[in-house]
């Protein structure tokens, strides 16, 4: 093979690993809540209340979270939402989880009855305080935009207390996100390297080209 064809081979794999070394780079991070609380939605109550913990019970009572996406740099591999304990025990095991895209920092009445269902989070019976039970959130929050999300807990068996910002055991509901970082950039910059390279070999020195292509065509005598 000749030098020039493996020089720009090796241009070529060395931008391929590049990229996906740098995409193999993983990166969490832990995202707290800007802001959380309970929704009363029964009829002629006060819908919010951010002043305790997030609290859900039954058909009328539902836990809200919201959290800001700035701090996610990147493509999202795997997102977590984690809830923790602040009242003990825990009456329904089986707490529903709603994903909201719309709205902003703040909870409010439109985050009452919201949201896409996500699938259900099961709480062990042995959770205790401090300790986190987590649901998977990736598939909804790559698919989100927005400067905030939100997350709506329901349940219907009977009353469950999470920690929250202003009453917590260590930290109120948080989202564990591992991002990767895009490839494109350093796979172009391998190839750029690659493509220097090529130059410096090819170019002409002294008026003859350093890089001289054989073909059956043309042979060299």
């Amino acid at each position: 093979m000749l030098r020039f064809e493996k020089l720009l081979l090796g241009s070529i794999a060395s931008a391929v690993w590049l990229g996906g070394f740098h995409s193999a780079v993983a990166d969490t991070v832990t995202i707290n809540p800007s802001d959380d609380g309970t929704l009363n939605t029964c009829e002629g109550c006060n819908t919010v209340d951010r002043s305790a913990s997030v609290l859900v019970s039954g058909k009328y009572i539902q836990g809200i979270v919201r959290f800001p996406m700035a701090g996610i740099a990147g493509s999202i591999s795997q997102a977590v939402l984690t809830v923790n304990p602040y009242g003990l025990p825990l009456f329904d095991l089986n707490v529903g989880v709603y994903g909201i895209s719309a709205g902003g920092a703040i909870i409010s009445a439109d985050d009452a009855n919201a949201g896409t269902f996500l699938g259900t989070m099961y709480l062990s019976p042995d959770l205790g305080y401090g300790q986190d039970a987590t649901f998977d959130v990736t598939p909804f929050l790559t698919g989100v935009s927005g400067s905030f999300v939100g997350f709506n807990l329901r349940n219907t068996g009977g009353t469950d207390v999470f920690s929250s910002i202003e009453l917590n055991y260590g930290h109120p509901a948080q989202l564990q996100v591992t991002t990767v970082p895009e490839p494109t950039c350093v796979a172009l910059l391998g190839l750029a390297i690659g493509a220097g390279a090529l130059w410096r070999f090819a170019k002409p020195a002294g008026g003859e080209g350093r890089c001289a292509l054989r073909s059956a065509a043309n042979p060299t005598r």
